[in-house]
């Protein structure tokens, strides 16, 4: 199944669609306004493409172990290779061309999510830049390369944003400048400075350097840990996941899309490029399984950094990529979104709600972090904020919320947020007692306890013989598969191992896994691809491993051509749904792969034990 290729550089990310169009592209870092929105649009909304004469794409991959996508073109047995990708350490979008056919480039950027047309100005007969006309920012577009044929030349009409590339070999490097210290005259003068000084670097650059930079950065980035049947998957996972990384703090974003839609053609769509404490905390915990824990503690000192000492701990459920407040949520008009779904979103209204899962969904990843690493410095530096953290868990508690899925409108006790409550309390007893904190141990472990019988009386459904979403409600939720990931039970204790029979008969269409029934805006259209390795995980912890290693095979060949998933899937087609790549989804094939391999490690230990 075709759908678009992830280009990342730890800063920014861009979506490349099967035609070759890179579509969607946020300049200068993730949750940045768009210069590319093709794919919440038309070409109206900004694309950069490369096409050929009668040409179609045969072939697309990522060169191995790297976010560089290649895709390759043919017309009458001779091809194009493009090499897509975005330069580590820079705002900068690179393609790299090697064609024996005449290609075209079309490239067209649109300030501000699509909405404000460039003023173009020629820096020589190929090169061009793109100002901004209502802000201190500009791309800078330099081909650079050379033709197969001497006679031959790159020709076009670089205002227009089209050029003709000759047989041969090239670098269309595309740059972002901005300069948010000046205003008015004085930053334009001053960016078309940068941007003449940059096409000279760029002409003069050794050719193909960057490309090999960027390959050996995401080279050097993978864990040599696991080999095993599912090498690609978990090399992919780990590439997305570094790729949602900002590099800058550590800090990691839920996915690098806006707006594409659970349902096309519906409103469930919103904006997923921010740093969520429950998702960076749940990515964090799968890098540090993977054996990272440099990007595992440089995530969990971002959000210490944002842990407010006087109120709740957290004072939102996530924040920009720079740990500053998302202010509300804003509908862009003039988008008519992907595949007509209305509206697309900048922002996100759920950044006011209260969610009582993400002190312990945080203090469960530290936890999990100062086990792995010992680290006691590290946490005696830090107690002030996580003895906050749980003592706010300690009185709030027992007061309603949205819940993980962000209900609008629905405030409850929640039965995972109940959990995630007790998560924080018993979890960060064992950190008091690491820190040598007696005091904190004893008042934290009885605060759990209060919170496991309330879970135990309230949120189990004797009707239903399962653990349910709320509290003396009746509905499932696949949230309630990770009680045993977090020891609040055994997996095959009799309550839970009913409650896992009542969501494969109601919630499981094989492999995959809906979240639940129905919400706010009615049915749960498409299932929710982390709950499918939910299940995996539970399976191997049931001691059914051929079970887990069935429903993560049947996964796996739901993926695109490249290997990515999103958010949801169309059960009909398998097409991604929800904002793409989604990280929840990558980290859980992660996750699962890496306890599928324990347990194979435990079983051949015990083996041979036995024979012994």
């Amino acid at each position: 199944m075709q759908f678009y290729g992830f280009l990342s550089n730890s800063r920014t990310a861009a979506l490349v669609g099967p035609d070759a169009s890179v579509d969607w592209l946020s300049f200068p870092r993730f949750d940045g306004p768009s210069v590319f929105s093709r794919l919440l649009g038309d070409e109206r909304h900004g694309y950069f493409r490369i096409s050929a004469n009668g040409g179609e794409v045969t072939a697309q991959r990522y060169l191995p172990g790297t976010n560089v996508l290649e895709t390759e073109m043919t017309v009458g047995g001779k091809k194009a290779v493009i090499c897509d990708y975005l330069t580590m350490g820079r705002a900068e979008l690179r393609r790299l061309v090697l064609t024996e056919i005449p290609l075209t480039v079309e490239l067209h950027p649109v300030f501000e999510y699509g909405l404000i047309a460039p003023n173009p100005r020629i820096l020589n007969e190929a090169a061009v830049v793109f100002e901004n006309p209502k802000g201190p920012e500009t791309l800078v577009f330099v081909p650079v390369g050379r033709t197969t044929d001497p006679s031959a030349a790159v020709t076009g009409d670089p205002v227009n944003g089209r050029w003709t590339l000759p047989p041969g070999r090239y670098d269309l490097i595309l740059r972002y400048l901005a300069d948010t210290g000046r205003e008015g005259d004085e930053v334009h003068r001053q960016l078309r400075e940068e941007a003449a000084s940059a096409e000279q670097a760029l002409q003069a650059e050794e050719p193909h350097a960057s490309l090999r930079h960027t390959i050996r950065y995401w080279k050097d980035h993978l864990s040599a840990g696991y080999q095993g049947p599912y090498q690609d998957a978990v090399e992919r996972a780990l590439l997305v996941l570094y790729g949602l990384q900002y590099r800058t703090n550590g800090a990691i974003i839920a996915a690098p899309t806006t707006s594409l839609p659970e349902t096309v053609g519906e409103t469930r769509q919103w904006d997923y490029r921010f740093s969520w404490i429950r998702d960076g905390s749940y990515m964090a915990e799968a890098l540090l399984d993977a054996g990272d824990h440099v990007s595992a503690r440089r995530f969990i000192e971002f959000m210490l950094s944002l842990v407010d000492l006087q109120g709740k701990p957290f004072k939102a459920p996530f924040f920009h990529i720079d740990g500053t407040l998302i202010r509300g949520e804003h509908e862009l008009g003039w988008l008519p979104g992907f595949r007509g779904s209305r509206p697309v979103r900048e922002g996100n209204a759920a950044t006011s709600q209260t969610q009582l899962d993400v002190e312990g969904d945080f203090l469960w990843t530290l936890y999990r972090y100062v086990k792995a690493t010992h680290d006691r410095e590290f946490l005696t530096f830090y107690w002030t904020a996580i003895e906050t953290m749980v003592d706010w868990v300690a009185v709030h508690w027992e007061e309603k919320d949205a819940s993980l899925w962000e209900f609008r409108g629905q405030d409850a006790h929640y039965t995972h947020s109940k959990l995630m409550c007790w998560v924080a309390l018993r979890y960060g007893a064992e950190l008091a007692e690491m820190a040598g904190r007696p005091a904190r141990v004893e008042h934290w472990q009885r605060a759990a306890a209060r919170v496991k019988d309330a879970i135990e009386t309230h949120g189990f459904s004797s009707r239903r013989r399962a653990y349910v979403q709320a509290f003396g409600g009746e509905a499932l939720d696949a949230a309630i598969l990770t009680l045993p990931l977090y020891g609040f039970c055994p997996a095959d204790s009799e309550r839970f191992r009913s409650t896992v029979a009542a969501i494969e008969q109601d919630l499981l269409h094989f492999p995959w896994v809906y979240r639940y029934a129905n919400d706010m805006l009615g049915t749960a259209a498409h299932p929710f691809v982390l709950a499918s390795s939910w299940l995996a995980r539970i399976y191997i912890r049931q001691h059914r491993e051929a079970n887990a290693d069935a429903l993560l095979n049947a996964l796996l060949q739901k993926t695109t051509n490249l290997g990515l998933l999103g958010e949801h899937a169309d059960v009909e087609t398998g097409e991604p749904r929800g904002n793409f790549p989604q990280g929840f989804s990558h980290l859980g094939v992660l996750m699962t792969v890496l306890e599928l391999e324990q347990a194979s490690r435990e079983q051949t230990r015990a083996g041979a034990s036995s024979a012994s």
